[in-house]
């Protein structure tokens, strides 16, 4: 079985396909265009003259374009600077910037096709930064701590990071507690974990929920090849159905419909759980 990770078409492909079949789509809408913007607003104030953006995982940059597209409202310039390994994701985030047109003209992006720990590696921590977006990537992260209280260094002393991580109501965070063979290089920390680097190094730390769930039922349909790809982000194994035994790929759907994690099940539509948790974290007022 190969690694979803190690194909990023494939991935690109699950991605959307997971995007169309949940309503996280909608939560996160609001999240990125509206309540991360007001709160990085109250934070920061609005009389900087140059606002900078940092994200990391960015994807194709639908959370982000929101993001950036609500704080230009606010600031006359914004620096963004891009952290995502996949090149394919940055040509992807490319587009849909260059599709949203006078909306971000006065946004001045940096690209950077590489990880977090990469970019810590080559890039001295010179520039602070007004806004931190760490969406749904501390699975892939290898040396959490490390990586969290380099963030915090960076930020600025008004600023804000944001970030969302699974919930135990989450089917990623419980299809690799139950399956960790298959999740390589997928290892979500606990919520409590993240706030307990921040609060090491003294940082305030809010937490909610954001709730979301997700349509399977395609994945009970082996000629789906929107099922398949949807059990290929679960697992993160590329073509997870047409490579795994048999008995896993059942085990795994049956898995998916667990009291935990079924919300709604009917003829047409089989839902479960997708929940985050959203973590803001400032620095304590002076």
């Amino acid at each position: 079985m190969k690694p979803l990770m190690s194909c990023p078409t494939r991935y690109q492909q699950a991605m959307i396909a997971y995007l169309q079949h949940t309503d996280r789509a909608e939560k996160q809408y609001e999240l990125s265009s509206t309540k991360i913007p007001e709160a990085v607003v109250a934070a920061v104030g609005t009389t900087s003259d140059v606002f900078h953006y940092l994200t990391i995982g960015s994807g194709m940059g639908d959370s982000d374009i929101l993001a950036l597209i609500a704080l230009r409202k606010r600031y006359r310039k914004i620096k963004a600077t891009i952290i995502e390994p996949s090149p394919d994701m940055i040509a992807a985030f490319k587009e849909n910037v260059r599709k949203e047109g006078p909306l971000l003209d006065d946004v001045d992006f940096l690209w950077n096709a590489m990880t977090l720990e990469d970019y810590m590696e080559n890039e001295q921590p010179k520039q602070q930064f007004h806004c931190i977006f760490v969406v749904g990537v501390m699975c892939y992260l290898t040396d959490l701590t490390k990586s969290m209280k380099y963030l915090y260094k960076v930020l600025d002393k008004t600023g804000l990071i944001a970030i969302t991580n699974g919930s135990d109501k989450n089917v990623f965070i419980q299809i690799s507690r139950t399956y960790s063979n298959l999740m390589e290089g997928f290892s979500t920390p606990a919520t409590e974990k993240l706030v307990a680097v921040f609060n090491e190094v003294g940082a305030h730390c809010t937490v909610s929920e954001m709730e979301a769930k997700v349509d399977i039922i395609s994945c009970m349909q082996e000629d789906s090849q929107i099922g398949n790809l949807l059990l290929d982000l679960f697992t993160h194994v590329a073509n997870f159905r047409e490579t795994a035994p048999r008995d896993l790929v059942d085990d795994v759907i049956q898995f998916l419909t667990n009291p935990g994690l079924l919300v709604h099940r009917s003829n047409d539509k089989v839902t479960i759980r997708n929940s985050q948790d959203v973590i803001l974290v400032q620095r304590p007022i002076e």
